[in-house]
Parts: C-alpha cells; sequence; structure tokens
C-alpha cells in the first residue's frame, strides 16, 4: 500500500524557505543602510564640531589711527590730538641762531618784528621739545596766532603797549617769563644775554595747569596726504632784509625743504640737523607799521591782517601751487585753496609760514 503524501514535502517547503531569505536580505540591506547613513551622520557631526573647535569669532576691526590736526603725522591715540597748542615766540636776531627745539614743532610762521629782523611763531600741539628758544617777547602778531591756534602764549614779556593789548585779549593765556619763569623758563650758559632764555613744552603746560589754564583743545584739520614727489623747483627765495635773508633748497632724499640764512645752514641746535619742513608757504598778507613803540631804538612794531583772504604760494613735493590762504574768523585755523577753491593737502610734517606783506618780491627757480 502507497504512503501517505506528507503536507511539508520540499516541494511545499520551496516557496516558504525563498520568502524567509528575502526577509533576511531585506533586513541585510536596511541594516547596510542603516549603518551608512549612521556614518554619515557621524561624519557629518565631526565636521561641524570641527568647525566649532576652530571658530574664532568675528574678525577683530582694524586698529584706530589717529593724526595731529596741525602737522598730520600719525599719534598713538585720540588724546594726542586735543592736546592744546603752545605758541613759542622765538628770537631770529644774528646772536640768537642756531635755535633750538624748531625741528619739532608743528608750524612755524616766520614775520618781520623790527630792525630788519624777523621772530619765529613755534607752534607745538602733538610733539614735546625739552628745549625752545631763545624766547623773547611778544609781539602783535601773537593776538593772531593764539586765538588762530586756541594756543598758550610763551614769551620774555612784551612791550608797554602789547603788554595792554594782551590783558584785553581772554583768549590769550599769556604763560610769560615774568610771571612763571621759575616754572617753565632758564637762562642757558651758553648763550648771551638777552638771547638766552629758554623753555620746555612741559614746562609751559605745567605752568599753565598751575594756574587753572585749559590743556586741551578742538582744532579744525589741516588737509594732509602722503609724500608724491615730482621735482620742479629747486629753490627759494624770502629776502626779508640783508639781516634776513631766507632760502630753501629742496632736497629730493627727504623731499624736504632745506633752509638756509644767506649762505647759512639753518641748523637746530638741539638736534644739530638742518631744519628741513616739508611744506613751505609764503604767505601774502596786509601789513603795516603801528603805533606801539618796540625797542630803545623807537621802531614800531608790525601789524599783520590774518583775517580775510589772499595770496598763497603753497611749496611741496618740489612743486610750487600758486593758490589762496582763507580765514573768516578769529578762531578759525587759515585754510589753502587752489584755483577751484578747494583745500591744498600737504604733506604730513613741518610746516614753515612765511608772512610777507602784499608785494613782497619773493621767488623761485
Amino acid at each position: 500500500m502507497s504512503s501517505p503524501i506528507n503536507k511539508y514535502s520540499s516541494q511545499d517547503s520551496s516557496p516558504r524557505r525563498w520568502i524567509i531569505i528575502i526577509i533576511l536580505v531585506l533586513v541585510l540591506v536596511a541594516a547596510a543602510g542603516f549603518a551608512g547613513y549612521a556614518w554619515y551622520l557621524s561624519q557629518k557631526n565631526s565636521d561641524q564640531l570641527t568647525s566649532v573647535a576652530g571658530f574664532t569669532g568675528p574678525k577683530s576691526p582694524p586698529a584706530p589711527h589717529y593724526y595731529c590736526p596741525l602737522d598730520g603725522t600719525e599719534v598713538p591715540n585720540r588724546a594726542a590730538t586735543t592736546v592744546r597748542p603752545i605758541v613759542f615766540q622765538v628770537d631770529n636776531a644774528p646772536p640768537a641762531r642756531n635755535q633750538a627745539g624748531l625741528s619739532k614743532a608743528d608750524i612755524v610762521y616766520e614775520a618781520m618784528a623790527e630792525g630788519d629782523v624777523t621772530r619765529f611763531s613755534a607752534i607745538f600741539a602733538c610733539h614735546e621739545a625739552d628745549v625752545v628758544g631763545p624766547i623773547r617777547s611778544a609781539r602783535l602778531i601773537d593776538l593772531e596766532l593764539a586765538p588762530e591756534y586756541q594756543a598758550l602764549l610763551a614769551d620774555s614779556g612784551s612791550s608797554e603797549g602789547v603788554t595792554a593789548a594782551l590783558e584785553a585779549a581772554p583768549d590769550v593765556p599769556n604763560i610769560n617769563d615774568n610771571g612763571y619763569h621759575d616754572l617753565a623758563y632758564w637762562r642757558a650758559d651758553d648763550r648771551i644775554a638777552p638771547h638766552d632764555l629758554m623753555s620746555s613744552t612741559l614746562g609751559v603746560r605745567k605752568a599753565a595747569e598751575i594756574f587753572g589754564y585749559s590743556l586741551t583743545a578742538t582744532l579744525s584739520s589741516l588737509t594732509f596726504k602722503e609724500d608724491s614727489p615730482a621735482p620742479a623747483v629747486n629753490s627759494i627765495s624770502v629776502p626779508y632784509s640783508a639781516v634776513v635773508d631766507v632760502g630753501y633748497t629742496y632736497d629730493p632724499a627727504s623731499n624736504g625743504w632745506l633752509r638756509f640764512n644767506g649762505d647759512e645752514a639753518h641748523m637746530d641746535s638741539e638736534t644739530g640737523r638742518q631744519l628741513a619742513p616739508k611744506n613751505v608757504i609764503i604767505q601774502f598778507v596786509p601789513s603795516y607799521e603801528s603805533d606801539i613803540v618796540e625797542d630803545e631804538g623807537g621802531n614800531r612794531g608790525v601789524e599783520y591782517t590774518l583775517t580775510g583772504s589772499g595770496k598763497a604760494l603753497i611749496f611741496r613735493d618740489g612743486q610750487v601751487i600758486q593758490g589762496t590762504w582763507s580765514r573768516a574768523n578769529r578762531g578759525d585755523v587759515t585754510q589753502y585753496l587752489d584755483a577751484s577753491n578747494k583745500p591744498i593737502a600737504l604733506n604730513r610734517g613741518l610746516t614753515f609760514v612765511q608772512l610777507v606783506d602784499t608785494n613782497f618780491p619773493a621767488s623761485w627757480s
């Protein structure tokens, strides 16, 4: 008798086995996919963590730069741009040469005084000088320059007429030798009186502070640029008198103007180097003899009109620009303008301003 048919025979189990195999394959594929995705996430998170670990935050802004409003040179901080200037009245009679400290000034004005000699009004704001001088008496020009630069005035005293004018000018703090000698002045042993009175920027500021004067000022800045030499002018002549025959020669090495008194190099006695301003300005202004007697010889002081406008020659980069000067009010800083009435940019550094009468015979070549 034949055997009964087994319902679990190989023929019947074949489809079931394939189903199991397919399920296992799907599980393996899913596991591999999951593992791959998990690896992808781990790499992505790792990159993100690396990025976070290397993140340094926003870039710091560049360090600010500050510049002296009077000579355009860089100064260490904002406070250095608001130091109150000092106008030193400096002797230029032949026995006073060579003077001390002029090379460290921001701006030096030169103008006829009396008796065929000039005086310097040396303005210091952003740079200190341990020795400035010889210091001489104030002149009428200080009544213009001190208010223009909101400056302290340093001098040896003044004639009766100038003293009265200074006392009537509340915007001219007069730190003179008569009242502040022990604080700000001394006599140099190696010079002959009266050309031996010396001072310093720190001494004048110390005296001013003790007597309650402000040591800060907010000035309108002149316009400055970087050097761009293009030599076309070799020499400048400003013949004030036989005693003061000023000349400048262009110096390519410094892109400045070497200063001479006649044929003699004009030196700074403190540095031992020849004065070489970056800019020379010849400013033509109305001037006239005042009724103030300045010396025993009966010479009268010269008064200058420094408000308004007029002709100016600006020498820089070995070139000359024929422009104008403009100063509307007593408290304004003089601006120098080109033919388009735009400010003329000066080179950064010392500027000498030669004040001359409107018909003065200045020349250059």
